[in-house]
């Protein structure tokens, strides 16, 4: 989620200067009784900003390519609504016992969704704020990397592997965290949605499995603004249970594939 807060800021620099958006539009909200109140404009402004981004992505490149759209997107198919749930439903359960697990590690206080300090109706807004700005963010990211860019490594190498490893280290590497641990973790989430996108033929899935893992960090782990900016350093044995949760992932993925070619005519 730290590249999505990286570009958004970036984004928002020319508009801040001219005085058109405020400075510390995604800046750590305040601790206190009305932080989701704040977190609720920062998630919603970050899916704009982002989703202002994916789409200019797209369409430079449906012009540059001289393609549809789709074609960046689920190549020779329409959308599948049900990738996507099955994408959603699958890192919903994963992440979350992920994000509880490692709260039990490393404990940061209550969820912000049940913690008492928050209001019900601040907590019901944040829910809402939440789902919907970061089903934008992440469908943007997923757009630009492994729609488009998948297209532009794909004119490069054949190689699934070589394609899986270049996507992945070029999206870990523009969350600019210097935090080795958090580089490795950031590449193999990477790693499993550009595999799952050329297995499946369309970015759909990862794109359920994004927002889903994106969404249990934020309503689960720490607020938006604390979780995409933390300077905390990821612990190593983080990463067993990241490798465990993306196998897990991966299975789901190789699953609806073969399903997948098992029905399509000889």
């Amino acid at each position: 989620m730290a590249t999505a807060m990286v570009a958004a800021i970036l984004l928002t620099l020319p508009f801040e200067s001219a005085g058109l958006l405020p400075s510390d539009l995604f800046a750590v909200a305040p601790e206190g009784p009305n932080r989701l109140w704040d977190e609720n404009v920062s998630v919603l402004a970050l899916g704009l900003m982002l989703g202002f981004m994916g789409g200019a992505i797209l369409l430079a490149a449906k012009i540059v390519y001289r393609a549809p759209v789709a074609a960046f997107l689920w190549p020779g198919r329409r959308l599948s609504w049900r990738q996507l749930g099955i994408g959603f439903a699958v890192m919903s359960v994963v992440g979350g016992v992920s994000v509880l697990v490692y709260n039990l590690i490393d404990p940061i206080g209550p969820p912000p969704i049940f913690n008492p300090a928050y209001s019900i109706e601040s907590r019901l807004t944040y829910i809402l704020a939440a789902s919907v700005g970061l089903l934008i963010a992440a469908a943007a990211e997923e757009v630009a990397f492994r729609g488009v860019l998948l297209r532009v490594t794909g004119g490069l190498t054949r190689s699934l592997i070589l394609l899986c490893l270049i996507n992945a280290l070029i999206f870990s590497a523009v969350h600019l965290d210097p935090d080795p641990v958090a580089f490795i973790a950031r590449a193999l989430s990477g790693l499993v949605w550009t595999w799952a996108a050329l297995r499946l033929g369309g970015i759909e899935f990862a794109i359920g499995t994004h927002w889903a893992n994106n969404l249990a960090i934020a309503l689960l782990g720490e607020p938006l603004s604390g979780a995409g900016l933390s300077a905390e350093a990821i612990p190593v044995s983080a990463l067993a249970l990241e490798f465990v949760s993306l196998v897990i992932v991966l299975a789901a993925a190789e699953r609806l594939a073969r399903n997948r070619q098992a029905q399509s005519p000889a």
